[in-house]
């Protein structure tokens, strides 16, 4: 037999090839996006926005692949074949040249981040430049090859029928599933970020390769695969609709469960997995057939009543509120991914099922996670979520569960009214007063609240607190929560001033709040706040007088380690006697500020030997103080940790780690008293290269004791 014939036999619909194709750029696309995290969140600080604003891109970026493979099918076979070889050589060499360019995915972002743009133009320009080429070649593979699959026997000299080529989604969605769970639990705790990158770009070639290969088997069937008339067919608006929103309303829920799980519940490192591995499953479940039973919209409803009664937070009841709103997600994306996998068009109208699809996806992200955000001043999209859960499950449930005296005039009335009465929730949850005068304020960084009781003017951030001040005037100056006298961050700037005595201290602080500690600053003291989130400013201006106790408090925006950076280049070193670093946004840790790298940026800006860098290291989920004490190992700093109880007024419990080049600091009698202690310090080490949430991660349980 000749090669070229043997060739033809070897690649004619062959499943295992289109499957591997398909299987390997589905981990491809997932596994990038953690990546790029990595590379982007130093910039844009370590919001659950960030995660929204990406997620939004890489569904667009595949509504346009989706889009691309939809016009690409109206060309005849070889055509196809042709035009998408020439693709897969451009993705692949924009992808080969980055890297040879600048020996990463990633340009410089200082490159292309604008300083005055808003963070979320910012960091959608920075993937677009970062990731555009090689993600929309990816995107374009599941309903291209699908496609191709389908139609590949359906000709009419072998009066074969069309293939299945459905199947092929739910093994995509294992792909990206399966990227999913390796990068947090084997991927990221032992990989470096550089090897992360080169083994994505060798795995990436070998994709393309094997698409290469695709494109000649789809070249070679000259007659197998043909641009019908199938997919220029008129479909109804209606199912156009039905398409579209069976796809929004999972996405929509996707990213407003995770905000709710992750900022108004419980910000617990590698949370925001759960939700999209669930959302994935949804999908292979669905589109292998298996989710469509009648009672699947009637455990969506009843997990949504479950939902709704679990939407107020209490620490007591987390399990329950994160279970309930994770079985909602659950049983909308395997109910409505079901009945799309039920309304498949055949497979001449593949490529628009799947533009429809990825629409609907984009669309659903869109308002949840720019569109919301802008709209309402607190969280509400989740409980706008259960709303339209409610209403949607109830139009699917079955008339089996309905009394059997139930006519179908009366059980669509019934269907209305259940469907108003979920509005009407959803608005008493929107409009519930808890009775104290609160200021809510959200925007790309989150949801703060200003909350006026009567003796105090509390700051939180999530569910977290971030700074209080006594309303009395008398009390109005008493450094309050983590930030007491007997603090670690109270004890070095005490250490500092008896130090130094009549001249004036520095102090620089990473992360702003309340302004609490510019209680401490003295005449001739200079205090300069370091804040990403310029709103944050306004507010500890005017709500709190903290910055007004200090002549010389200055506050500047952006990033506290890019502005260091820039400091540091312009050559101003050595300008601090106390650094700060509590930007901590709730209890999410920005990681690119717990690097080795960023220690010794820090220790760099110290005015001498004797400085001191405290770290605030208080966390609900996180042991931080291994890791810390690791990278002073490593950078040959002394350290303690002060773990104070918070007894004074105002005060709350707190934990912070102190470094310093003069270990005999620790010896002044400012410190006698203190609580300290020395932890074993981490067997790895944190470095811009390298870090791994796993290693730190102490969930401690609501039931335990």
């Amino acid at each position: 037999m000749p090669f070229s014939q043997m060739f033809r036999n070897t690649l004619n619909g062959s499943y295992l090839l289109y499957a591997s194709t398909i299987l390997l750029s589905a981990f491809l696309l997932f596994a990038v996006q953690p990546i790029a995290g990595k590379h982007l969140l130093p910039w844009f600080g370590g919001s659950s926005s960030v995660w929204a604003t990406s997620l939004l891109f890489f569904t667009s970026l595949l509504f346009v692949g989706y889009l691309y493979v939809f016009l690409l099918t109206r060309y005849g076979g070889q055509r196809q074949a042709q035009i998408h070889a020439m693709i897969v050589f451009l993705g692949t060499s924009v992808a080969l040249i980055s890297y040879l360019g600048w020996g990463s995915l990633f340009p410089p972002l200082l490159a292309i981040v604008g300083a005055d743009a808003p963070p979320a133009q910012n960091l959608l320009v920075a993937l677009l430049i970062a990731l555009g080429a090689p993600y929309f070649l990816l995107s374009t593979t599941g309903p291209l090859l699908q496609y191709w699959y389908g139609t590949s026997s359906h000709n009419e000299s072998s009066g074969q029928s069309p293939r299945e080529p459905y199947k092929l989604y739910a093994l995509s969605n294992f792909g990206s599933l399966l990227a999913l769970v390796l990068y947090p639990f084997a991927i990221e705790p032992a990989i470096s970020l550089v090897r992360e990158e080169q083994w994505w770009m060798w795995l990436f070639f070998l994709y393309a390769l094997l698409c290469a290969l695709v494109c000649v088997a789809a070249y070679r069937l000259r007659h197998a695969v043909v641009a019908t008339s199938e997919t220029l067919i008129s479909i109804a608006p209606t199912r156009i609709f039905i398409w579209t929103a069976l796809a929004a309303l999972p996405a929509f829920l996707l990213v407003a469960s995770t905000t709710h799980l992750t900022q108004v519940i419980a910000p617990v490192p590698l949370l925001w997995v759960l939700p999209l591995m669930l959302y994935l499953v949804t999908f292979i479940l669905a589109f292998a057939g298996r989710g469509s039973s009648i009672f699947v919209p009637l455990l969506w409803l009843l997990s949504v009543i479950a939902a709704y009664w679990y939407i107020p937070y209490n620490f007591g009841d987390i399990v329950l509120q994160i279970g309930s709103s994770l079985l909602v997600l659950f049983f909308a994306g395997l109910a409505c991914h079901a009945k799309l996998y039920e309304m498949r068009p055949p497979t001449g109208q593949l490529p628009l099922f799947y533009v429809l699809v990825s629409f609907g996806g984009m669309l659903g992200t869109l308002c949840a996670s720019l569109i919301a955000p802008l709209i309402f001043p607190d969280f509400w999209e989740f409980p706008l979520g259960i709303a339209l859960s409610a209403v949607v499950a109830a139009a699917l449930l079955s008339e089996l569960f309905f009394p059997r005296i139930l006519n179908n005039e009366k059980i669509r009335l019934l269907r209305v009214a259940f469907a108003i009465f979920s509005c009407i929730l959803f608005l008493q949850v929107v409009l519930d007063d808890d009775a104290i005068p609160t200021i809510s304020s959200r925007n790309f960084y989150g949801n703060v609240q200003v909350r006026f009781d009567e003796d105090t003017t509390r700051l939180m951030h999530g569910t977290t607190l971030h700074g209080t001040q006594y309303n009395a005037q008398k009390w109005a100056n008493i450094p309050t929560t983590y930030y007491s006298e007997t603090s670690g961050a109270g004890l070095s700037i005490r250490e500092a001033q008896m130090r130094q005595g009549e001249r004036g201290v520095r102090v620089a602080v990473v992360g702003l709040g309340t302004g609490t500690i510019a209680s401490y600053c003295r005449p001739g003291d200079t205090y300069v706040f370091y804040e990403i989130d310029a709103r944050v400013q306004d507010i500890a201006t005017k709500y709190f007088s903290y910055l007004s106790h200090c002549k010389d408090a200055e506050v500047r925006i952006g990033d506290g380690r890019i502005l260091l950076e820039h400091e540091r280049a312009d050559g101003q070193l050595g300008a601090y006697d106390v650094i700060l670093v509590d930007a901590f946004s709730d209890d999410t840790i920005p990681v690119h500020l717990m690097t080795a790298q960023a220690v010794d940026l820090y220790r760099v800006h110290l005015r001498g030997e004797s400085g001191i860098i405290a770290v605030h290291t208080s966390n609900r989920y996180l042991d931080l103080p291994p890791i810390v004490m690791r990278i002073a190992l490593a950078l040959g700093l002394n350290a303690t940790v002060i773990q104070d109880e918070g007894g004074g007024p105002g005060a709350s419990s707190s934990q912070w780690v102190l470094l310093t080049p003069d270990g005999s600091i620790f010896a002044s009698s400012v410190f006698k008293d203190a609580n300290s202690w020395l932890p074993e310090p981490s067997e790895v080490l944190w470095t811009d290269d390298f870090t791994s949430i796993l290693h730190v991660l102490d969930v401690p349980l609501p039931w335990a004791k």
